[in-house]
């Protein structure tokens, strides 16, 4: 009855198992992130908005233990004067951005370049042109900072 009990058991749990949907793999390919029609968003508030209109767009292209947005802006600078919320791990897609920080350390990211944003970071961001990019960011913290 034992073994019975066990192999039924098994049984039920590989048939369980075999049901469940396995988890995709999300391809990016930057090619094609960089053909992807985004979602305007609200512009930064005027007082962030050193230089540039603050027009920008978003696209969450995941969302589980990580989100992976694709993130687009026109010509801008902005002042990140509150810390930064979260860590955010960037690549760039398209154009160029310069972070300088509150210190003066300034460091200017290119396309196919990539950069980690600490959370509790504070300074500037110049995107002298066009400027897209695709980021990563712990779900739990991009949750919290949206409020």
């Amino acid at each position: 009855m034992k073994n019975f009990l066990s192999t039924t058991a098994l049984l039920l749990t590989t048939a369980s198992v075999q049901t469940l949907a396995a988890p995709e793999v999300l391809p990016l390919y930057t090619e094609d992130v960089k053909k992807m029609a985004l979602e305007s968003i609200p512009p930064y508030p005027p007082e962030y908005v050193l230089k540039g209109t603050g027009e920008n767009w978003l696209k969450v292209l995941h969302q589980g233990e990580v989100v992976v947005a694709l993130y687009e802006s026109k010509p801008a600078l902005i002042d990140v004067k509150d810390p930064f919320p979260y860590d955010e791990f960037v690549v760039v897609l398209e154009g160029e951005v310069t972070l300088t920080a509150m210190d003066g350390e300034k460091k200017t990211y290119k396309t196919g370049e990539n950069f980690l944003v600490p959370k509790g970071w504070t300074g500037t961001w110049r995107m002298p042109e066009h400027y897209r990019e695709m980021i990563v960011v712990e779900t739990k913290a991009w949750n919290e900072s949206e409020g």
